[in-house]
């Protein structure tokens, strides 16, 4: 479907129209949000999917009605040392993605983009787009347009998911043994669909509503307006909210996964990007799970 021999086009803010989106939102104030967008108002049967790939990145990857991927790149975001600006990257998917993927493309190498492409830095509300190949038979122009925003501490970012979004972490305050773990999220409030928290040496934790089939989520989680328990590997774990953390609901158990090898990388997750000599705890909230789970 797609053609391993067009050229890559790069536009900044292109106008489009609208088409599904994937979007994180972090306790630091960070808004990541990449959507994509045709000239004919639909992906011609074609599906987006985020995942992993380092701290910093992620793998964009469209597939067609079969589930074989037909493109992918490498989508990495970093912050300038004063914390103010952004630069995106998209850069082509080689050998760790053909190692991670063997089969995406049922056995053949999956196309992808021919040279690293990369905005000037962004200001907060920055766009940049980067055009995707299309067969010359669709007739349609397809651009993915990814959108930083920064958001003051304290307000809540819009995830564009009102009538999804079920969990709201408002300056979330985390102990287990009596010991206070989240000390660096003061002030953050993120809301989504899913959501989780890091805490450095102790991995990653991760929450839904409804069952998750990919990972082995427990439903070990209460909430009983602004506070969260939950016990794993043996660990209790008490958490608090300036605000009512489920959005349509004020009690209710919630499924919980923790990997304790999750680690962040890159410096957009922190709170103070210019601070590279420790791990930070954070939140954060998402559409989707795959922005972290592979």
């Amino acid at each position: 479907m797609f053609s391993r021999l067009l050229g890559v086009s790069l536009c900044i803010a292109a106008a489009c129209w609208a088409q599904p989106t994937a979007t994180v939102a972090l306790s630091n104030g960070i808004q990541l949000r990449v959507s994509a967008q045709s000239s004919t108002g639909d992906l011609g049967g074609l599906k987006t999917e985020m995942a992993p790939a380092s701290g910093s990145s992620f793998y964009r990857i469209y597939r067609d009605e079969t589930g074989l991927a037909v493109f992918a790149y490498e989508l990495k975001v970093e912050r300038s040392a004063d914390g103010e600006q952004f630069r995106v990257s998209a850069l082509p998917a080689e050998q760790d993605f053909a190692a991670k993927y063997p089969n995406a493309d049922g056995g053949k190498p999956t196309p992808t983009l021919s040279a690293v492409l990369q905005s000037p830095l962004l200001d907060s509300g920055g766009k940049f787009s980067i055009g995707v190949p299309t067969n010359p038979g669709l007739q349609m122009t397809l651009t993915d347009v990814v959108s930083v925003q920064m958001n003051p501490r304290g307000e809540s970012a819009e995830s564009g998911l009102q009538g999804s979004a079920q969990i709201r972490f408002a300056a979330l305050a985390v102990r287990s043994g009596g010991r206070l773990l989240s000390s660096g999220a003061a002030g953050a409030i993120v809301t989504g669909r899913y959501a989780m928290f890091y805490v450095p040496g102790r991995g990653g934790f991760f929450f839904s509503t409804e069952l998750v089939d990919r990972r082995p989520f427990l439903h070990a989680g209460v909430v009983d307006g602004k506070k969260l328990t939950f016990t794993i590997d043996n660990e209790a774990y008490d958490c608090e909210s300036e605000a009512q953390i489920l959005t349509k609901a004020q009690r209710d158990q919630i499924w919980v996964y923790h990997d304790p090898n999750y680690k962040p990388g890159g410096n957009w997750t922190k709170s103070d990007a210019s601070d590279d000599s420790h791990d930070q705890f954070f939140t954060a909230a998402s559409d989707s799970l795959s922005w972290w789970l592979p």
